[in-house]
């Protein structure tokens, strides 16, 4: 994609996240990435690459075909993203979804001198350091329920075909967890967590700086990261000096729920 805009290059990342470890079922102008096990999880169950244009002329019965497609396997929510404004919104508003705008951020981060380390998740062990970090959190990365086991278990498959995830230590102390993506000359930051004993302390600011140097170490310059509007993560990405180059939409539903 060599050309493209970082907004879109930063969105490819996103169906290459959820596509990783994932079966890909195709649908009719849209794809659905899941995780065989974890379709409990909403990051488990996606789907994406929407051609609004076919959804928009299929109306419910393009709604309907997702749904079976997503009862099939299990999945309680419905979750489709769409680029902002694409035709399938209307689609997707008047068959009961409600919609989550999230902000596409991007910047070329300075690393920031300090006393945290990043440390590439390797082994059991690393994994068991960043299930108990789960555990002991008061939220999630994506903002969606999910248990600390089951969030690990998707984290595991996904850094098996690419993601890169990352333990924050402090004075050897695990105080957060980041994982990033390569894309096209871009690395987005991905599953930003925080312990809440070590917030508000600038810690976000530098495990997102000293990624964008790993980054850099290969020649990628370009970062990214996603933020619901209005939560945490835009105040953190603002603070750090990372502009808004575009929005997608979130859509979603409870699967079983009428919209009579």
């Amino acid at each position: 994609m060599t050309g493209s805009s970082l907004f879109e290059r930063a969105v490819v990342t996103d169906a290459l996240y959820f596509e990783m470890g994932a079966q890909v079922e195709q649908l009719p102008g849209a794809a659905l990435a899941w995780m065989p096990g974890l379709t409990g999880l909403a990051a488990g169950a996606v789907v994406q690459r929407v051609d609004g244009a076919t959804a928009a002329t299929m109306g419910s019965g393009w709604v309907s075909r997702v749904e079976e497609a997503l009862e099939a396997i299990g999945a309680p929510l419905a979750r489709v993203y769409l680029d902002e404004g694409s035709p399938a919104g209307r689609t997707l508003h008047q068959a009961g979804y409600g919609m989550r705008p999230e902000l596409v951020f991007a910047h070329e981060l300075d690393a920031s001198p300090g006393e945290v380390e990043l440390y590439r998740v390797d082994g059991d062990e690393d994994w068991q350091r960043k299930e108990l970090l789960h555990r002991e959190a008061d939220r999630t990365p994506d903002g969606h329920p999910s248990s600390a086991s089951d969030w690990i278990e998707l984290e595991r498959r996904k850094a098996a075909h690419g993601l890169e995830s990352y333990l924050a230590l402090l004075d050897g102390e695990v105080i957060g967890a980041i994982g990033a993506i390569r894309g096209d000359n871009i690395l987005r930051f991905k599953n930003i967590l925080i312990h809440p004993d070590h917030r508000r302390r600038g810690l976000g600011r530098a495990m997102l700086g000293l990624l964008a140097a790993i980054g850099r170490e290969s020649g990628i310059l370009e970062q990214a990261v996603f933020a619901v509007r209005g939560n945490a993560g835009e105040r953190l990405y603002r603070a750090c000096g990372m502009k808004p180059v575009g929005t997608v939409a979130e859509w979603s539903k409870p699967l079983g729920v009428s919209n009579e």
